[in-house]
């Protein structure tokens, strides 16, 4: 197109005024054309990719293709930023009454689109900040942890009612002692500190952000005995190194504070005195005391230009290579020089919470399709989580217009406004614990969005059998930069998964063949956790993801969305029509459109890969033997099921056995929970992915017989393995009904 345009402006320029204007209209109308036969063109031929939609007799695919179009032009992106101004007007952390305010709007507009839509209360273990003091006392005097300034460009950081940095569970403390730098306080680090004899008891840890959750750098700190832990934003992660800071640019200004919970989700998330039992008010707790996933050492977040003057002022020898961020002088190890006084003042209470669940019901409510956005942030939340409230909003919207005009679900459609997640994935995690059984029994399938856009770039993660759904809606949506499907530019752009951080190198394989987009494997972080990792329901994550510096900060705001993240609105809107897609093929699906085989695939390429490393690294081979019987098992059930499933669209459906085969075929990551959980942490029930205990959010696959092998435990790797080889013969056994009941729910063609 440049080349072209070139050549017609320089030939244009040689002709008579008016007959360039002729030549500039016609050019324009030939252009407006050629786009519109090219998206026609586009639409035909996804129509004809989509002649056999999976999961879809033949005889609906045309009018399911009809009904995902109507779909898609209802989502517009003026209401989108209408939205989202009205909703970053003001800052609404969880557990205040901005919170609940926002709530109660969010009930009435699903309300507004034809939805029963409730509030539902948890009451919750949540502190607020009362203090936060820090200050330098040697070998100067200095006070710190100073505020974010505000920006002359955007009148809402002048705004008094946002939060202090801190950090949501840490204990109050006064405490005063020297500071040693632990670069991003991961295991490694410590361990490197180990080897060049630094102990950090007693002393105040400092790490940058980075490479792993807050959470996991506090349990660390207080495995190894610090007295406290001081957390900044180094600007090599996402400040002036990246590019240009707030206001210029999307990057963290010097000022800037990452706030966030160092709740120890990696044991268990949600409501520390309710473990596995919805936190209803005036129900049995356990004291705080006894919580294990609450910090016993202090910890609170600064920002760059506070963190600058204690590293400054280090001494001790200098730090490793990697180590030095961006800082602009010489970063060294200390203790020695460099001593702090931090005192942390934390209101702990029972507070409220408040969910809204809304739902567009079936005429037979014994099926949900379910989806999920937390309404919660640290200050305003423009894109953390606002963007992906949106986005929600936009196709619940769009789905309701669709029941105004006729549509009936065929299942119940769940759309879920979570509070609390910011803390710890409070409201999601009580929600599924109150209603595990009723969810396990009537959920096929959760989509959660969480920091929905930050930018043109599609990313999404999820439950291995669904990754070919996400893949194929993503061939029906188109990109709104380019005007091509999202897959064709995710292809071009994403051939590896992007992530909060690092993952581990034992990760499942995130893509089938080169050829396709890569797809995650779920970690942790977001509120599909306690759907996956707790209650077995297949789930997906998606997002679109940019440059993006003001994580949990005060300037993740309207005027960073609108000047940076996506000033016209169109991919909230693109986000909507994937994630209301998403929702009509879950919906509407004759039999659901679980992929096994390619489930299988990865269990078994995983447990391979197990069986290797312990055969090398350890004398337990013999222990992981059963695990890879039990995974070739599961290949098996899972090629027979797909089989018998594939012959339902040839041979004809009978709707009345369709129902027990979507059960089935639902069911099958429930019967990969072991009962008791993984070792140590008996919430996290999955055994084939599980965010790993020292990992960050990233996911570990089969991940109680690679920590046992991480720690060479042979007595918990045998438990483990014994556990993982039931797991996938009672998800073959599951996978075998499947094939059975589908065998049954065939009726002769012509009948």
């Amino acid at each position: 197109w440049d080349r072209i345009d070139v050549y017609i402006m320089t030939r244009t320029l040689n002709l008579h005024p008016w007959r360039r204007v002729i030549a500039a209209a016609l050019f324009i109308a030939a252009t407006v054309l050629l786009l519109a036969f090219w998206r026609i063109s586009i639409a035909r031929a996804a129509q004809d990719n989509n002649d056999d939609i999976p999961g879809f007799a033949a005889e609906r695919v045309a009018t399911e293709w009809q009904r995902e179009e109507n779909f898609r032009a209802i989502p517009d992106p003026a209401r989108a930023e209408s939205e989202s101004r009205y909703l970053t007007s003001a800052p609404h952390m969880a557990g205040t009454p901005a919170s609940r305010s926002v709530a109660v709007w969010l009930r009435d507009q699903y309300r507004s689109f034809g939805f029963d839509a409730e509030i539902v209360t948890y009451s919750v273990w949540l502190p607020l900040p009362r203090e936060v003091r820090v200050e330098l006392t040697e070998p100067v005097s200095r006070v710190l942890a100073s505020q974010e300034q505000p920006l002359d460009a955007d009148s809402d950081t002048s705004d008094k009612r946002a939060a202090i940095g801190f950090n949501t569970y840490s204990p109050s403390a006064d405490v005063t002692a020297p500071v040693v730098y632990v670069n991003y306080g991961m295991a490694d680090d410590y361990r490197e500190l180990d080897r060049l004899g630094v102990s950090v008891e007693g002393k105040i840890v400092m790490a940058r952000y980075g490479r792993g959750y807050r959470g996991i750098k506090a349990k660390l700190a207080e495995e190894h005995n610090a007295a406290g832990l001081i957390l900044y934003s180094d600007p090599q992660e996402d400040g002036y190194t990246q590019g240009d800071v707030d206001p210029e640019g999307p990057w963290r200004p010097m000022s800037g504070i990452q706030r966030g919970s160092v709740l120890y989700t990696q044991i268990y998330p949600g409501d520390p005195l309710t473990p596995g039992v919805g936190a209803a008010p005036g129900g049995k707790r356990v004291a705080p005391s006894e919580a294990a996933n609450l910090p016993r050492i202090p910890s609170v977040p600064i920002n760059a230009q506070d963190a600058a003057v204690i590293l400054q002022n280090l001494g001790g020898r200098r730090v490793p290579r990697g180590w030095q961020g961006a800082l602009p002088f010489s970063y060294h190890i200390g203790a020695g020089l460099a001593q702090v006084h931090m005192k942390i003042a934390m209101d702990y209470a029972q507070r409220p919470i408040y969910d809204v669940i809304a739902k567009l019901r079936s005429a037979n409510d014994d099926q949900w399709m379910i989806l999920g956005n937390h309404h919660d942030a640290w200050v305003y939340g423009a894109a953390d989580p606002i963007s992906g409230t949106v986005a929600m909003l936009e196709a619940a919207r769009g789905l309701g217009e669709l029941a105004r005009s006729g549509w009936k679900p065929r299942r119940t459609l769940v759309i879920c406004a979570w509070d609390g997640e910011e803390p710890g994935l409070l409201g999601s995690t009580e929600w599924v614990e109150a209603n595990r059984a009723e969810l396990q029994s009537k959920a096929v399938a959760y989509v959660n969005t969480d920091v929905g856009v930050t930018g043109e770039d599609f990313t999404a993660s999820a439950t291995p059998s669904l990754k070919a759904l996400v893949r194929d809606v993503t061939r029906d949506v188109q990109d709104p930069g380019t005007h091509f499907s999202i897959y064709h530019v995710w292809s071009d752009q994403n051939s590896t998964i992007k992530q909060p951080v690092s993952g581990t190198a034992r990760q499942a394989p995130v893509s089938d063949s080169p050829s396709e987009p890569a797809i995650g494997a779920l970690g942790a972080g977001s509120d599909f956790s306690p759907f996956f990792d707790f209650a077995g329901i297949p789930s997906i994550d998606l997002a679109f993801e940019g440059d993006y510096g003001v994580y949990h900060s005060l300037y993740d705001d309207f005027y960073w969305m609108k000047h940076f993240g996506d000033p016209s609105f169109q991919y909230h809107v693109a986000l909507a029509r994937v994630l209301g897609t998403l929702a009509l093929r879950l919906d509407e699906a004759d039999i659901l459109p679980f992929d096994y085989p390619a489930y299988a695939q990865e269990i078994e390429r995983a447990a391979n890969d197990a069986f290797v490393r312990a055969s090398r690294d350890t004398n337990d081979a013999d222990s992981v033997k059963p695990v890879v019987d039990a995974a070739a098992q599961f290949s098996d059930a899972a090629a027979r099921a797909s089989q018998a499933l594939h012959s339902i669209t040839a041979a004809g459906l009978d709707p009345a056995k369709a129902d027990d085969v979507n059960r089935a075929l639902a069911s099958v990551d429930q019967a990969l929970l072991a009962p008791a959980g993984l070792a140590g942490r008996p919430w996290f029930k999955h055994t084939i992915y599980a965010p790993g205990s020292y990992a960050g959010y990233s996911a570990e696959v089969l991940p109680g017989i690679n920590e046992a092998l991480d720690r060479n435990d042979s007595s918990t790797l045998r438990l483990e393995a014994d556990s993982l080889a039931a797991a996938l013969r009672r998800a073959s056994a599951r996978l075998d009904d499947v094939a059975r009941l589908a065998q049954s729910a065939t009726t002769p063609a012509g009948h």
